[in-house]
């Protein structure tokens, strides 16, 4: 019986997809909301055009680590923010120009390491390394920064490493030669990310509602209240905790079309008895029902809880990978099955597509019923939401060069709402 719903349920998915082999990404339009995961290999770049045709780039890593890492696309001739910026450049409206920059949290496969063998500035004062986000910086203009630490970059514990100081550098630059805005992440806000082109347009179907950064919380209300976690246990902040734990996340709304976005978010803090609060839960909880779920820890064996995704229940999850071990069938699995989910099944199987899985990987679970559904490609994801949020597809397009190829385009989708 199983083996019979997993065949049914491939089935399904595979009457939603279909390859166009031969056609191009056309790209944006008015009205469309478009978000690309860019696959580097070396760190996660996610790049959002709303339908007015604000832009935000969140993160842009480039890695060095100790495990092994999936195949840098479309090759090493160029650093990783350099390939990140040359694909802004051909999918943005605005060009060079990006209205907003926000790093999830302090992790270099997020901001860039400055341990790396790269080029640096000279006459800045202070320099940086051109790696990350500060390499990005080279080609694109930031008009606004946004993470979790500004202005004193201290709670819930200090933060101190070469990789954010070089980060700091960079906006701190940036800011003086273009005039960029900065400020901190607001938990519980709605629309400190603001539309910059055509607010009024889309002010009653356009939304971003900050739900968590640092371990605070929103709790779910109009008023935008919060928890912040790391306060109710002083071995909270211990060891300066776990940074992941302290992850921006945010949810997007375009009518009845809704997406999360949680960066690394995942394990938990104790509360005042000492007992473990799962964080990752708390911040699906507050955000509920999406369509399209950006996977947390890049769907690491930590992450991608079942007390998350039975408040999440999307109907896709994207994973974006730059570790070969961030290939974990159990959690594909997990987040495949629909037996975690409370409330109504969703109408379409559940899609778990991953931007990479190496050649090994795939030939190691070639008869897994995961490996099917997940798909054949691998490369750069595109979520786009068009027909004021009512309609949505998913394209997966070749990292292998820079001619925005089309392997396959699942759906078109109807949002839930």
């Amino acid at each position: 019986m199983k083996q019979f719903l997993f065949l049914a349920i491939t089935l399904m998915l595979s009457s939603v997809a279909h390859s166009q082999t031969d056609d191009t990404y056309k790209g944006w339009k008015k009205g469309e909301l478009d978000i690309h995961f860019i696959y580097t290999g070396r760190g996660e770049a996610v790049f959002y055009i709303f339908p007015d045709g604000t832009s935000m780039l969140v993160d842009a890593g480039d890695h060095q680590a100790s495990v092994p890492m999936t195949d840098p696309k479309p090759d090493l001739s160029r650093r990783g923010g350099e390939w990140v910026a040359r694909y802004i450049e051909r999918v943005n409206p605005a060009g060079r120009e990006v209205d907003y920059m926000m790093l999830s949290h302090f992790h270099s496969d997020h901001s860039g390491s400055a341990s790396l063998n790269v080029p640096k500035t000279e006459g800045r004062t202070p320099d940086y390394k051109l790696v990350g986000i500060a390499d990005v910086g080279e080609s694109i203009i930031f008009g606004n920064f946004i993470d979790r630490g500004f202005p004193n970059y201290n709670y819930p514990t200090a933060i101190n490493d070469s990789h954010i100081s070089n980060y700091k550098n960079f906006v701190r630059w940036h800011k003086q030669q273009y005039g960029a805005k900065q400020e901190a992440f607001k938990v519980g806000a709605v629309n400190q990310i603001k539309l910059q082109k055509k607010p009024a347009k889309y002010a009653k179907t356009f939304s971003i509602r900050n739900i968590a950064a640092s371990g605070e919380i929103w709790n779910g209300d109009e008023q935008g209240s919060t928890t912040r976690y790391y306060d109710l246990h002083p071995d909270n902040t211990k060891n300066n905790g776990n940074e992941n734990t302290k992850s921006i996340a945010f949810r997007i709304d375009y009518g009845p079309f809704s997406y999360f976005a949680g960066g690394d978010l995942t394990l938990g803090v104790k509360d005042t008895n000492g007992n473990n609060i799962n964080l990752e839960a708390k911040a699906g909880e507050a955000c509920g029902e999406v369509d399209v779920c950006k996977c947390n820890h890049h769907a690491y064996k930590d992450a991608m809880h079942p007390d998350f995704l039975k408040h999440i229940n999307a109907q896709a999850y994207i994973n974006p990978v730059w570790d070969q071990f961030h290939t974990q069938p159990a959690i594909i699995e997990r987040m495949l099955s629909q037996e975690q989910y409370s409330g109504e099944k969703n109408a379409q199987p559940t899609m778990v597509l991953t931007q990479y899985i190496v050649e090994s990987a795939r030939k190691q679970h070639s008869t897994a019923e995961w490996l099917k559904r997940v798909g054949p490609h691998n490369g750069h994801i595109v979520v786009k939401v068009y027909n004021k949020g009512k309609k949505y597809k998913i394209y997966r397009l070749s990292a292998d060069d820079e001619n925005m190829k089309i392997q396959t385009v699942y759906g078109p989708f109807d949002s839930k709402q």
